[in-house]
Parts: structure tokens; C-alpha cells; sequence
């Protein structure tokens, strides 16, 4: 059997190596909490990168609709500034066609006097022709009277000659 000596050195040895030993289960329980810490910290590094995919995911799809609203807004204000060429366009035939209508109101009551005008010259060209008419008719009754009346000079002429002659 082991003398006191030998059985103090393993009592001894034994309380060093329970020591240690407590040491290590102290160790190996800081180093389990550290793995379980550091475990916590990977579980909720991979879930903040789930977080972050999804994050990320989520802004490709608000990028690609604001992209979207952005050329619908594009296409919107172009739109709006074709309607407003229109409108512009509108205005401006439309005061042509004011204008137009104007000339032609204007071209029509000028036309309207001319033809009153020439209704009125019609009217006096008729009257002068038969003014024309009359003045023909009368000269050809005073050329009538004339040569009547030269007809009877001549005659009363004979007449005093052959009556002068007749008292001599």
C-alpha cells in the first residue's frame, strides 16, 4: 500500500488536479458561453442577412416602381406638353378662323354694297336707256317737224312767188 507520504502527494496532486479541473470546467463553460454567445451572435447575423436580403430585395422592387412612376410621369408630362401644342394649336386656328370669319364678313358686306351699287347703276342705265330712247324719238320728231316745216317754207315760199308773180 502507499505510504502517508505518497498518499498526501496524491491527495495532494488530486486537490491540484480537482483545481485545474475546476479551472477547466470554468474555462470550458466561459468558452461554451462564448460558442453560445457567438452562436447567438451568427444566428442573428444570419437573420439581419435574411433582414438585408429582404431589405434589399424590397428596394430593387421600390426602385423598379419608382422607375416605373417615373416614366409614367415622364410619359404624363410628355403627353401634357403635346396637349398643351394642341391647345396651343386650337388657340391659334381659332383666332384664324376669327379672323377669316371677319374678312369674310367684311368681304361680304362689301360685296353686298358693290351689288347694291350695281343694282343701282342697272337701275339708271335702264333709265338712261330709255331716256336714250326718248331723246332718239325726239330727235327723230324734231327732224320730222324740221323737215315739215322747211316743207312749208318751201311752200310758203312757191306760194309768195307764185303770188308775186301773179300781181305783177
Amino acid at each position: 500500500m502507499l505510504s502517508q507520504q505518497q498518499l498526501e502527494a496524491l491527495v495532494s496532486e488530486n486537490e491540484t488536479l480537482r483545481v485545474q479541473l475546476n479551472d477547466l470546467n470554468y474555462m470550458v463553460s466561459l468558452r461554451e458561453e462564448e460558442l453560445a454567445l457567438l452562436k447567438e451572435e451568427a444566428a442573428a447575423a444570419a437573420e439581419l442577412r435574411s433582414l438585408l436580403a429582404v431589405e434589399l430585395d424590397a428596394q430593387q422592387k421600390m426602385q423598379d416602381h419608382l422607375g416605373k412612376q417615373q416614366r409614367q410621369y415622364n410619359g404624363a408630362v410628355e403627353r401634357e406638353q403635346e396637349l398643351e401644342q394642341e391647345l396651343t394649336d386650337a388657340v391659334r386656328l381659332l383666332q384664324q378662323y376669327n379672323e377669316l370669319a371677319q374678312q369674310y364678313n367684311h368681304t361680304h358686306a362689301q360685296l353686298s354694297d358693290v351689288q347694291d351699287q350695281l343694282a343701282e347703276m342697272n337701275k339708271r342705265n335702264l333709265l338712261l336707256e330709255q331716256i336714250a330712247g326718248r331723246i332718239g324719238e325726239m330727235e327723230s320728231m324734231l327732224a320730222n317737224i324740221q323737215m315739215e316745216r322747211d316743207a312749208l317754207r318751201d311752200k310758203i315760199t312757191i306760194l309768195e312767188n307764185n303770188s308775186n308773180q301773179a300781181d305783177l
